[in-house]
């Protein structure tokens, strides 16, 4: 079985001079699109989804709700909301593991109320990741990437570790970085980039990356939010 689904990041809901509103609807009118084209299992928002606290994280999330395919959250720094207040309004922790069948995805917490940039919590991630050890893939997802490839990157060496000795860790999904579009690789493993939605700098067009997972394959296209094509990308285990 297929396992198709969407990563968007950096919507940032409620940043001031942009036109973040218009930006929301126009992205998940283009997933909405896309699923009833050819049905998208899930959707990640990889990040920065809001823009400094309580009120902005309330209405993205009244905006995401208006997927008609199931959605998965992590935090930014530009969220701004406490442990407590990121559960309260997106009903999940700050880390999350979820399994499709043989496959599974790890979703991880990457910032704090303070907007500090973190490395992910290694410990949890540890323990998930010796709790899928039996998945076929496993598909990872933070927001603050984990190595210093980018200006805005942190180097989190412990995470990179864990990732690339898992075994069944297919590719990892970073968002934070507006200008980064391609892939990097760490000890043999992709870190996909899909730029932005709704920042206020980065690449000029409005992204997401669609993505496809077979037995042993893994295809991605970075795609605009009119449709276009921008990229596509090919692996295979």
């Amino acid at each position: 079985m297929e396992l198709h689904f969407a990563v968007a990041s950096d919507g940032h809901y409620g940043e001031p001079g942009t036109d973040y509103q218009f930006k929301f609807g126009t992205l998940v009118n283009a997933l909405n699109q896309a699923t009833q084209a050819d049905r998208l299992d899930f959707v990640v928002i990889n990040g920065d989804i809001s823009h400094g606290g309580l009120a902005s994280a309330r209405q993205a999330k009244l905006a995401l709700d208006g997927l008609q395919v199931p959605y998965f959250v992590t935090q930014g720094n530009h969220d701004e909301l406490t442990a407590a207040e990121w559960e309260r309004v997106w009903g999940t922790p700050g880390n999350q593991l979820r399994r499709f069948g043989e496959r599974s995805i790890v979703a991880l917490n990457t910032s704090n109320a303070a907007g500090d940039y973190l490395c992910a919590d290694q410990a949890w991630l540890a323990e998930a990741l010796r709790r899928e050890a039996a998945q076929r893939d496993v598909f990872v997802f933070f927001h603050i990437t984990a190595a210093k490839w980018t200006k805005h990157g942190i180097d989190c060496p412990g995470v990179r570790r864990l990732l690339a000795e898992a075994g069944n860790v297919r590719a990892v999904f970073n968002g934070h970085d507006h200008d980064q579009v391609a892939r990097k690789d760490d000890a043999g493993l992709p870190y996909f980039f899909d730029g932005h939605f709704g920042g206020s700098w980065g690449v000029p067009e409005l992204t997401y990356r669609d993505v496809v997972v077979a037995e042993g394959t893994l295809t991605t296209r970075l795609l605009t939010v009119g449709g276009e094509q921008l990229s596509s990308t090919s692996l295979s285990w």
